[in-house]
């Protein structure tokens, strides 16, 4: 019960809405949102794909709510500057 007070808790957070509004977030918004799973002991796993000139790059996020059941959620990160932008 403790458990799921927590994660539900976060999953209500400003963080977690923007990942369901499948908004971008920074890598420290990102860094903040593993702290605070560590913070309130829930177990996760992460996964980087590496962005190309098509695709940003992503973060997977898989939360283990409980031996059967996990949350997985991909993250886009905010893009950086084009290959080809000009300088300023």
């Amino acid at each position: 019960m403790f458990f799921d007070s927590h994660l539900s808790g976060l999953l209500s957070g400003t963080l977690f809405k923007k990942i369901f509004n499948n908004e971008q977030l920074t890598l420290f918004e990102y860094n903040v949102l593993m702290g605070l799973l560590i913070n309130n002991n829930i177990p996760f796993d992460t996964a980087f794909v590496s962005g190309t000139r098509k695709n940003p790059a992503s973060l997977q996020l898989t939360i283990h709510v409980n031996p059967t059941t996990t949350l997985v959620l991909v993250i886009t990160l905010e893009p950086g500057s084009s290959v080809f932008s000009p300088s300023p």
